[in-house]
């Protein structure tokens, strides 16, 4: 009876053991890439203001509801012949201009802000959301025909609601840079 005591605590002890020593954290390598030769915005989209249609409350009067999307365009040209995709990376402009839980804009109306209301954006193609700190789907860069080396990246923003709206200004705004691929 006591071998048998001592065989249980023994496996007993090498698994309380073996979890003893389990890796507390690991490793995360980063790899990129910076090239020279770029695509050039075109100049009629280096600064874009997005008009959202004005809308009720009611449409925005639960959490996540979702509404008032408008698309806008990125024109990019003079891409050199070796890239063919490129795609808008989104940044915030501060820390402050976005929630990190939704990765949406915050509103930063100035005077008299609508409450619990986000500016999400969207790639247009999918309607999928682009996180704010993430890259936008990829459009292809023209190869041939009429406008080579140029490109049109179309995403959208539109209203969110982190909980029922009330009523006021929405004022938020991101910057972009291009990625390629």
């Amino acid at each position: 009876m006591r071998k048998l005591n001592l065989a249980v605590c023994a496996v007993a002890l090498s698994v309380i053991s073996s979890t003893s020593y389990a890796a507390a954290g690991g490793t995360v390598t980063f790899n990129g890439k910076l090239i020279a030769d770029t695509c050039q915005v075109d100049t009629a989209s280096e600064n874009i203001t997005v008009t959202l249609p004005t809308l009720s409350i009611q449409s925005l009067d639960v959490a996540e509801a979702q509404d008032g999307s408008k698309d806008f365009e990125i024109k990019v040209l003079d891409c050199p012949a070796t890239l063919t995709q490129v795609g808008a990376h989104f940044n915030a402009i501060d820390s402050s201009g976005v929630n990190p839980a939704t990765g949406n804009l915050v509103n930063k109306a100035p005077t008299d802000a609508a409450g619990n209301v986000e500016v999400r954006l969207y790639n247009v193609d999918d309607s999928s959301q682009i996180r704010v700190g993430s890259t936008g789907n990829m459009v292809n860069i023209v190869k041939v025909g009429a406008t080579p080396g140029t490109a049109n990246l179309t995403y959208a923003g539109g209203y969110y609601a982190t909980d029922a709206t009330t009523p006021g200004e929405v004022n938020a705004k991101v910057e972009y840079v291009l990625a390629y691929n």
